[in-house]
């Protein structure tokens, strides 16, 4: 008999909230709600109060970020972008989205011109996933990158997870390098996580 790990299960949740995504996703629908998660994560005083911030490049399954990048230009805030350099993340500061090139997975991420920011120094990132619960746990694209990144963050760095109402579950399992987020914004609501011992 198969022994059942959180691994195992991960995985099945990874695949229904990946089919979920495709069947549920419209891009008007995408669009609409970009623009809600954009205005609720640029209303909150942890964003406004932020003056180096780390965002991503989002994928057409996930809410569009680039309005985000705009504004946080505009409010003259320092952007960081990750770059995939091994199995870690390092952080790069962009000025403009023609600082951004494809990656080996098709993800746009700073070209070798752009100047290497320590993460320690950011106020704040944005963590792409494929799925949220409200204690804070978040499933990702698989692997591991953002996990490895946020286990070495100060606490003052605030982790906002950014998702499509339609992508909370109830519980995602979880193995022990798993890292929760601090708030969660989808098009419907802010959901701050409050960690209990």
């Amino acid at each position: 008999m198969a022994i059942t790990t959180s691994y195992s299960l991960k995985q099945v949740q990874r695949r229904l909230l990946k089919s979920k995504v495709m069947g549920c996703l419209r891009e008007e629908d995408r669009k609409k709600a970009s623009i809600e998660i954009t205005h609720r994560l640029c209303s909150h005083p942890v964003w406004q109060d932020a003056r180096v911030v780390s965002l991503y490049s989002s994928l057409p399954s996930e809410p569009d970020t680039s309005d985000i990048f705009r504004l946080a230009k505009a409010s003259k805030k320092k952007v960081l972008f990750p770059k995939v350099v091994g199995k870690q993340l390092l952080f790069f500061e962009v000025e403009k989205k023609e600082d951004l090139e494809k990656n080996f997975m098709g993800i746009m991420e700073p070209k070798a011109s752009c100047i290497e920011v320590l993460s320690q120094d950011m106020d704040l990132i944005l963590v792409p996933g494929i799925g949220f619960d409200r204690q804070g746990q978040r499933l990702g694209r698989g692997l591991g990158l953002y996990d490895r990144c946020l286990s070495t963050l100060p606490s003052k760095v605030c982790r906002i997870g950014l998702y499509f109402s339609f992508q909370e579950i109830h519980k995602i399992y979880t193995e022990p390098h798993d890292q929760r987020l601090d708030l969660i914004i989808t098009e419907k609501e802010l959901i701050r996580v409050v960690l209990r011992s």
